[in-house]
């Protein structure tokens, strides 16, 4: 019971005694279910459940909340099942328990298939009970916290993850505290160097700028002082990844970004926050266009603040954060905050918003085709950038950067944006695919028994209408499908379909397994088979040019197309094979967006693409020409200059250096990850041929290592 000890403290400062009780008898169910299991890093699995509910006892979380965390992954890695845990403890603690585990027994077609689903149904959970993603976020915050005893690989794949679901998730719903633990945690493991090198930058600017800190800080108080208002200041550093951010994204140098300084105010009241600002924008200038006010208008989240941005009579940048006792202690805790302060109530921004939030979500899933379909939606949603505008009525609707009066309409009612014919931005008739901005007043006009336009597909930005315009047009009848279908078609033929003979007609329809032409007409109108694979099918028999590749075999009904026959379309080469000219490769044709290139030996396609006629048969065209971006993987021996010899060989071959990646594997080997641009296969085995002579080189080859069956890679090793 040693491990429950500490929480155990910790629950009895704010949980009643039977509450307590409760919990600890979850935690010895955990630790008899894990017994014997180990950690990665060695320790004994029931300290990592244990951590996690230490995570949400600091925020104050009711003993379901405790119990569940404690228990998290009895259901996915130990014989225990739902209805074990509803006997025991109940059908509350037994939901949330499920829906932080994974789905375990169903068998996917792809490892991106089965995370996507993963993460939709703990999204679906969560918009029953909140709880169930703030514990996912304690057991994430954990996990990263341990990183470190796993391979570099599978550091930086979760790290990613961690970067771009888990960080965003604990923004949106105002967490502001594990946030910035996990994107500290993230960068630290997604990019080691950049991590140490920037944090050694800024320790050593470290020491001028707490002088600065301190001056400015006198300053504010003794002004605010002297007019009797009640505030505290504190002069704060921004976090490393924050910084990263802003350099990355071109905003500014290191020396710029560092010569802005940050400081927080915190009142008593709404009224003292903006009698504040009076008092500091008379103290230090204001730099105009970068005021915001947060607290008339919350952020997505529910976040309030009042936001200014000054400049000192010596020249610096100083950015300054307004906000009462409670809105800090919202920003810090956000929905997690209604357990933290007993609010007893939901009206507080952080949940009302999180709650509109969850219900979004819901109806996404109700219209999504299928789960990676609803995780590129909710990506959409997790990264907002907001645009505050105002319906004629005075309402706010909060949109993401660059949204349309599409989206505006959805936002306010799915029937409005079904039935939307035009709109007016500030009293002004707009076209509908108007980026919005910021203040604008939109007004939506509607018409009974209009219907939306697929065409508002190509400039609608949320997930919800995104996803509610899809499903109306997967749902059209079925002749608006074929006459939508005939006119995509003839749009990629350039001539009429009444130019086809029917023997063409026919051979199509049989080779794309339709029941007839119109069913296949319908099924392009209906977004189920792109207008440019058929249009190249119905032409491939009398266009047996050079760009045209030979049959693949006598008794393959599909000959395959030529990259460089694909004029028009969009070609995009996948990342997880990263194919190159030389390769034999395998397209997969999405409608409406083109070609995505596979090599034809990837494994993400190997098992799907014989059932799936979205997949055809591809060429290399003789005659391309420019660089194919690959990688390159070597283990090194630990030695001086051993990064110039390997670049220089690679340069020396003309291969074009995109980025390289440095990773250690033990303490004498390290592993080198080059991004390289080369014009072919052959190019890429004479730049790997020089790399193997190198004494210091361990291993060399291309990554990923997919091989054509019976073909075995050959190593040098020393």
């Amino acid at each position: 019971m040693s491990y429950f000890a500490d929480l155990k403290d910790v629950l009895e400062t704010y949980l009643e005694p039977k509450q307590v009780s409760d919990t600890e008898r979850a935690y010895q169910v955990a630790e008899c279910a894990h017994d014997g299991q180990m950690r990665s890093s060695g320790d004994p699995y029931i300290t990592h459940p244990v951590a996690a509910a230490n995570i949400l006892a600091e925020l104050h979380l009711d003993h379901q909340t405790i119990m569940a965390a404690l228990m998290h992954d009895v259901i996915e890695d130990c014989d225990v099942t739902k209805q074990d845990l509803t006997e025991q403890f109940g059908e509350t603690v037994a939901d949330l328990v499920e829906g932080v585990s994974k789905l375990t027994l169903i068998d996917f077609q792809s490892k991106e298939q089965a995370q996507a689903e993963n993460f939709r149904k703990m999204m679906m959970a969560m918009t029953q009970d909140i709880r169930v993603i703030l514990i996912k976020l304690a057991d994430r915050l954990h996990n990263m916290q341990t990183l470190g005893a796993l391979r570099p690989d599978k550091r930086r794949r979760i790290a990613r993850e961690t970067l771009e679901i888990y960080a965003p998730i604990a923004n949106r719903l105002g967490i502001h505290r594990i946030k910035e633990q996990l994107e500290l945690l993230g960068f630290a493991n997604m990019y080691p160097m950049r991590y140490r090198i920037l944090k050694e930058s800024v320790k050593k600017v470290r020491g001028h700028r707490k002088e600065v800190v301190e001056k400015v800080t006198k300053q504010l108080r003794e002004r605010l002082k002297d007019t009797g208002l009640k505030c505290q200041v504190i002069g704060r550093e921004k976090s490393l990844y924050s910084i990263y951010k802003k350099m990355r994204d071109k905003v500014g140098t290191f020396a710029e970004v560092m010569d802005i300084y940050a400081f927080r105010v915190i009142t008593d009241s709404e009224d003292s926050c903006y009698r504040s600002l009076g008092q500091i924008h008379n103290l230090f200038k204001p730099i105009p266009g970068r005021f915001k006010d947060y607290i008339a208008i919350p952020k997505a989240n529910g976040y309030q603040s009042l936001h200014t941005v000054l400049r000192s009579k010596s020249g610096l940048h100083l950015e300054v954060q307004i906000r009462t006792n409670l809105m800090d202690q919202m920003a810090e805790n956000g929905v997690a905050a209604h357990w933290l302060y007993k609010t007893g109530n939901s009206t507080h921004h952080a949940e009302t918003k999180a709650r509109e939030w969850l219900q979004s979500l819901v109806e996404l899933q109700q219209n999504v085709g299928d789960s990676i379909e609803f995780i590129e939606n909710v990506k959409i949603d997790l990264y907002p950038d907001e645009v505050y505008l105002f319906t004629p009525k005075g309402k706010i609707i909060e949109l993401p950067k660059g949204a349309t009066p599409v989206d505006f309409a959805y936002a306010i009612h799915t029937d409005v944006g079904n039935t939307c014919i035009a709109c007016k931005i500030d009293k002004q008739f707009s076209p509908l695919s108007t980026p919005l901005v910021n203040g604008r007043t939109v007004e939506i006009i509607t018409a009974p028994g209009s219907r939306p336009n697929p065409a508002w597909l190509s400039y609608a930005v949320t997930g919800k209408a995104r996803t509610n315009i899809r499903n109306f047009v997967k749902n059209m009848r079925h002749d608006e499908a074929v006459h939508l279908g005939r006119r995509l078609l003839e749009q990629s033929l350039k001539f009429s379909i009444e130019e086809i003979d029917e023997a063409k007609r026919q051979h199509i329809t049989e080779v794309t397994r339709y029941p007839s032409f119109d069913d296949l007409l319908a099924g392009i109108g209906l977004g189920k088979i792109a207008s440019a694979l058929v249009a190249h099918r119905l032409t491939s028999d009398q266009n047996k040019s050079k760009d045209t590749a030979k049959e693949v075999d006598s008794d393959e009904e599909r000959s395959p197309l030529a990259i460089k026959g694909t004029e028009g379309l969009v070609i995009k080469y996948a990342r997880c094979c990263q194919p190159i000219p030389g390769d034999p490769i395998m397209a997969y044709v999405s409608p409406g967006r083109g070609f995505n290139i596979h090599r034809d030996n990837c494994p993400n396609i190997q098992r799907a693409h014989k059932q799936n006629d979205h997949y055809v048969p591809v060429e290399w065209s003789d005659d391309l020409e420019g660089d194919f971006t690959t990688e390159l993987r070597l283990h090194v021996f630990n030695q001086r200059g051993v990064l110039a010899q390997v670049t220089n060989i690679i340069a020396n071959q003309e291969g074009n250096i995109i980025n390289i990646d440095i990773n250690e594997l033990d303490g004498d080997v390290n592993i080198l990850t080059f991004r390289v641009g080369v014009k072919n296969r052959v190019h890429l085995a004479s730049i790997i041929k020089k790399l193997r002579v190198i004494p210091f080189v361990n291993k060399v080859y291309r990554y990923p290592d997919i091989q054509p069956k019976g073909h075995k890679r050959v190593e040098n090793s020393h």
